[in-house]
């Protein structure tokens, strides 16, 4: 079963540089936002590259969570963004994250896999997120 991670709002800042110029495809750009939820909250700072395409693109952002208390927690994610048409400027969004942290207070988040899902908004540069934790697999 998932557990609720967080929600994020991101906006794309057309002026931002990446935070790596290295990824899965095209640099597309790069924003900030926030995160707030049960096991996470704080500011975000993403990048994220593509395979772009009409309706579908193949997705490989890359992220930097700054905590509340000062903890750095990294993702990369690859995933998939959908739309109905070419005119549509809202994307459908879904991927999966692997998390890194070297920050002892987050050590259970250290090699996690989440999934997130939600929308972009290619007209306002906005984003909507709500990401999931999967369990750790107890250890045999």
């Amino acid at each position: 079963m998932l557990e609720p991670l967080f929600d994020a709002e991101l906006d794309y800042q057309p002026a931002m540089a990446p935070l790596t110029s290295q990824g899965d495809g095209a640099l597309v750009g790069s924003g900030d936002g926030a995160v707030h939820g049960p096991k996470l909250n704080g500011k975000l700072e993403w990048t994220l590259f593509e395979q772009p395409g009409s309706t579908m693109c193949a997705m490989a952002p890359v992220a930097r969570i700054i905590t509340d208390d000062g903890a750095q927690i990294r993702f990369d994610g690859r995933g998939y963004g959908t739309r109905s048409s070419q005119s549509d400027p809202r994307w459908r969004v879904a991927a999966t994250l692997y998390l890194t942290t070297g920050d002892s207070r987050y050590f259970w988040l250290d090699g996690a896999l989440a999934l997130w899902e939600g929308e972009f908004n290619e007209a306002t540069g906005h984003a909507r997120y709500a990401a999931f934790l999967q369990p750790a697999v107890p250890a045999a």
